[in-house]
This record gives structure tokens, C-alpha cells and sequence, in this order.
């Protein structure tokens, strides 16, 4: 059998079986969610978090399905329209119609913001199990301040006859000039300026020692401002040992493709990455946790291990908009709602905790919370039952 088909077959197992632990985190597959927003404060509070209400939105049309981070203490609701919030003045700044994607992702850049998105075409008889470029279609939505719809982006063009799997394998640059992309075939860096495509890790080399054994890139994040690229990724031995599977691990590389570094971790897992511009959050395997979140500096590469409260947390990590602190979920012992903590990132010291309940309501419990924290007005979002189109989303509003 040819060498590289050999190889994309391997990268596609290990990516698919990546997917199904992720698919099976908390999950018991509902559908997707497309009900009405209910705000609420009815949690029970523990410890130094106060619950509040005074998130406005009533001029919010449909449910929330999701909040992705601004700058400046602002936050982006995606509903039935895609809305700009300030905490700071709990008003709404600006809003746009959303666009239509089944996932999606949005970065801060200059003068505004860039969506990058994901579509899939159902040609196979609904089987979105394996998408191949035809199938699923990326594009990046350019915005001003304003939320005013600049430009789109077809960022298949750029993968040519290669494959993209992963959305969280497209990552932008702070200034918007650069996107960086992983496909089958490699790492890649796009410059929007100049119009050039510069691959900075080839996958489809035989020796692996070139790729430092990588065999996909699952999550990418620039760092060091726009100077690196941090990453998750499946990995072999090197040399290859027959028969044994690939392995999570996580590094960096500069944009220029020099200082490739990949890594294990005696006990420790990396399963999921949060890159900020002067460090990298990489949470556990939810199923191999140790009670331990590992934090790395960018670029030294100087390692922290916090240790959370309950083992079970440090496979739910959720880091704060500019990284000052890190949130985690667990439910508790009786399955009737979520403990929700938050650390400080730099001392691991817990700053708040909080009980969200699940108001008896099961398919609360069936996804993990969706938990944002805003470092400035410190304040954390909890979103529960947004993934799934059976039941209200409950959304509760602290300070800590």
C-alpha cells in the first residue's frame, strides 16, 4: 500500500478516535440547540461568589447559544443574532445577523474581529463522520468595532487537495494578518498581506524525527506575540513501534518553522489547549485526570502544575478572556448540579466557588456547563443546557 496513504489512514484513526472521547465528554448526544433564553440567578452560592441578574437580555433575540470573549471586558452572545456586549455598562453595543455556522470560533484582532467558522454539506447521506474539503467548508468573517460585515474568506482555497478535519485547527494572529492552519499534510502559516502560503512542519515526511513524531495537529493557538505557535497534537514513537496508537502531546514551533518542540509529561495528559499571548493552559484527559493543571510560560517553556480541589476538575478547564484566572466544572456527588470553581492562573490559589443547579432538571447534567470569565469586572457566565435543543438555556451571572 502506498506510504502516504498508509499514513493519512493513520492520522484519520487517530483523529476520529480523538473526536469520539471528546464527543462522549458529558454527553449524550442531543441535538443541537435552537429553543428560547432564560435568565436566572436561582443558583445556590458557596464561598465568596455572589450570584447577580443584571445581565440586559431581553433585547436579545432567541436562545443563547453560545459566549465567546471580546476585549475590554466585552463579550460576544451568539443567539438568533450575533450581539456585542459590554459588562463594564451591561449594555449592548452592537449586533448582526449571525452566520449560519454549526460551530464556530472569533478572535480579537486590529481595528476588529474575525469569525472563523465551519459548514457541512450533507452529500453522504447525512454521514458527517469523515468530511473531506467538498463537504465541510471554513470561512473567516471579517467585522469592524461595530460589528459591520467587512469581508468572507473562503479558507478552503488555501487547503488545495488536502484535508482540515479540526476548526480548532485554524487559529489567527493578534493583527489579523496571518492565519495558521493544520491540515493532514502539515502546518501551515497564510499571510493575507502577501497572498503566501509557508509550511512550517511537513507531516508527509518519512523520518519523524523532522516532525519530531507528530502525526496531526488537533488544537493550534498563536503565542509570544504572533511569534509562535502552540499546539496539541497526535504523536508516534520514533522510530514507529508496530501496532501501538498514537499519543496526545503538546509543544510549540516559531512561524518560521525553527524550534520545533513536542512533549509527554510523566502523569499528565495534555488533552486540551488554551493559548494566550505570554502563556499556554493545557488541561488533562478527562478519563486519566490527577487533580493537577499544567501551565506553561510562552516562550520559555517554564512549566507550573497547579493542583485543583477535585481530581476530577482538571479535565474541565476553562480559561478566563486574557488568562488571569481558569475555571472548572465538576458535578456533584448526587448529579442535581455543577461545582464551579476559579483559580488564579499565575499562583493556583482558588479565588471563588460556586454550586450551579441543575433545578431538577436532567439534560442540565447531560453537557458540561459553558463557563466564561472576565478578568477586569471579574465576573464568571455559566450556561447550561445551550447544546441541546430540548430545554431552555439556564444562564447564571456572578462576581467573585
Amino acid at each position: 500500500m502506498n506510504k502516504k496513504l498508509i499514513n493519512v489512514l493513520f492520522v484519520i484513526a487517530a483523529l476520529l478516535a480523538s473526536s469520539c472521547t471528546e464527543n462522549n465528554k458529558n454527553s449524550k448526544h442531543y441535538n443541537n440547540k435552537n429553543g428560547k433564553t432564560e435568565e436566572t440567578a436561582k443558583n445556590k452560592t458557596e464561598a465568596d461568589s455572589t450570584a447577580v441578574s443584571n445581565l440586559k437580555i431581553e433585547k436579545i433575540q432567541g436562545d443563547i447559544r453560545n459566549i465567546y470573549y471580546a476585549e475590554d471586558s466585552k463579550i460576544f452572545i451568539s443567539a438568533d443574532k450575533l450581539y456585542l456586549y459590554d459588562l463594564r455598562t451591561d449594555n449592548i453595543l452592537a449586533e448582526t445577523p449571525r452566520e449560519l455556522f454549526e460551530q464556530e470560533n472569533y478572535w480579537v484582532i486590529k481595528n476588529g474581529y474575525v469569525a472563523v467558522g465551519e459548514k457541512n454539506n450533507h452529500d453522504n447521506n447525512g454521514d458527517d463522520s469523515l468530511m473531506i474539503n467538498g463537504e465541510k467548508v471554513f470561512s473567516a468573517v471579517f467585522y469592524d468595532k461595530e460589528l459591520n460585515k467587512k469581508n468572507q474568506y473562503n479558507l478552503n482555497s488555501l487547503f488545495d487537495d488536502d484535508t482540515l478535519f479540526l476548526l480548532d485547527a485554524i487559529s489567527f494572529s493578534a493583527d489579523g494578518k496571518l492565519t495558521a492552519y493544520a491540515t493532514l499534510a502539515g502546518l501551515y502559516v497564510f499571510d493575507f498581506k502577501k497572498g503566501s502560503t509557508t509550511k512550517i512542519v511537513d507531516l508527509e515526511t518519512e523520518d519523524g524525527k523532522d516532525r519530531a513524531g507528530i502525526v496531526a495537529f488537533e488544537q493550534i493557538g498563536f503565542t509570544n506575540n504572533d511569534k509562535t505557535i502552540a499546539f496539541k497534537a497526535q504523536s508516534a514513537d520514533v522510530p514507529a513501534i508496530p501496532d501501538k496508537p498514537s499519543f496526545d502531546t503538546c509543544g510549540i514551533v516559531h512561524t518560521d518553522g525553527s524550534g520545533l518542540s513536542n512533549r509527554t509529561f510523566n502523569n499528565y495528559t495534555c488533552k486540551e489547549l488554551t493559548a494566550y499571548n505570554k502563556s499556554l493552559l493545557f488541561a488533562e484527559d478527562f478519563t486519566k485526570t490527577t487533580g493537577n493543571m499544567l501551565v506553561m510560560e510562552s516562550p520559555s517553556g517554564k512549566e507550573a502544575i497547579h493542583k485543583v480541589t477535585n481530581k476530577d476538575e482538571s479535565g474541565h478547564i476553562s480559561g478566563s478572556d486574557s488568562g488571569r484566572y481558569f475555571a472548572t466544572s465538576v458535578s456533584n456527588k448526587n448529579d442535581t448540579g455543577w461545582e464551579v470553581r476559579i483559580y488564579n492562573t499565575e499562583t493556583g490559589n482558588l479565588e471563588a466557588k460556586q454550586f450551579v443547579s441543575a433545578d431538577g432538571k436532567e439534560l442540565y447534567m447531560a453537557h458540561d456547563p459553558i463557563i466564561k470569565v472576565i478578568d477586569e469586572t471579574r465576573t464568571c457566565i455559566v450556561l447550561l443546557g445551550s447544546k441541546i435543543n430540548d430545554i431552555e438555556t439556564k444562564l447564571v451571572v456572578s462576581k467573585f
